[in-house]
């Protein structure tokens, strides 16, 4: 069952549309008709849709901006144009845009409807595919530095606007060189996993938890109260990954050294904050690891 959210004012193009997918042999199409695209994000916004059929002139709106207000309301629904006008340069921007498929009313049977229907569910979710793949660690599944740093900036702009700090962590792994070394990369991938599964149990669902490579990884906390508040869930990480870790046969300790650093009374520039943030840690391992450091203008 194929649920399509009809986004379409003429009620005989939205009948048209009705009859030509109810043909349809292979799959059925449960289809809900909104006539504006007011009512059409309503209902993107309470139900589930497999598939957005929409027209570009509503009584509410009209021309390429439908498309983007859909795609902004739900952006995980493929959107399919169903035009009453064969533009190629319009079909051209609102693919532009993000729809999937551009059509013109009256042109084409069921198949054919049915098929770009189909088609634009399958391209959608092998762009959400590729999209995932480029911005998380195939290994850990957390997500990586390219998707970090735009996390980081979003949440810069959350602390600036609530007027509330946050903690940047930078993680880097103690003797995970000698468990490669000398148990093989295979115990280390073990090793790296499970260190994820760890880490993202010490922090709240609303932290961001990142590889950034190698045995490195990073740790947004939001909302914190001061260096106290960012010290208790440092304790945390710092105790787990001290405890012994249990990888098939083998048993294998390692620690964690932490640098920490604070926006924005470190500073308030992302790459500032970084670098904050890895001197710290080195300032972590320089004491012996397996311990925390907050950034200090001292550190060198």
């Amino acid at each position: 069952m194929i649920k399509v959210l009809l986004i379409e004012d003429n009620a005989v193009d939205a009948q048209l549309t009705r009859d030509l997918l109810s043909t349809w042999p292979h799959d059925q199409f449960v289809i809900t008709h909104a006539a504006t695209l007011g009512e059409g994000l309503i209902r993107l916004s309470r139900d589930r849709f497999d598939v957005s059929l929409l027209d570009l002139s509503l009584p509410d709106t009209n021309g390429l901006s439908t498309v983007t207000q859909v795609l902004a309301t739900s952006p995980g629904v493929p959107v399919v144009v169903l035009s009453g006008h064969d533009d190629h340069p319009l079909a051209l921007q609102a693919l532009q845009h993000g729809a999937q498929d551009y059509l013109v009313k009256g042109h084409g049977e069921a198949d054919f409807l049915a098929r770009s229907i189909l088609y634009a569910i399958e391209r959608k979710r092998a762009q959400e595919r590729l999209t995932y793949l480029a911005q998380h660690d195939p290994l850990t599944g957390l997500i990586n530095r390219t998707l970090f740093r735009d996390r980081l900036l979003q949440a810069m702009a959350r602390s600036k606007r609530k007027d509330k700090p946050l903690a940047i962590m930078l993680l880097d792994l103690d003797r995970f060189k000698a468990v490669n070394d000398t148990l093989g990369h295979d115990v280390g991938d073990q090793l790296l996993k499970t260190v994820a599964m760890r880490l993202t149990d010490c922090v709240r669902e609303v932290d961001t938890v990142a590889r950034m490579g190698g045995d490195e990884f990073t740790a947004i906390l939001e909302g914190v109260s001061g260096e106290a508040d960012v010290a208790v869930v440092a304790s945390r990480i710092v105790e787990a990954l001290s405890s012994p870790l249990e990888l098939g046969p083998h048993r294998v300790t390692v620690g964690v050294s932490v640098g920490i650093t604070l926006y924005p009374s470190d500073d308030q520039d992302l790459d500032g904050l970084l670098r904050h943030a890895d001197k710290a840690m080195y300032a972590a391992k320089h004491e012996g690891g397996n311990r925390f450091h907050f950034h200090s203008p001292a550190d060198r």
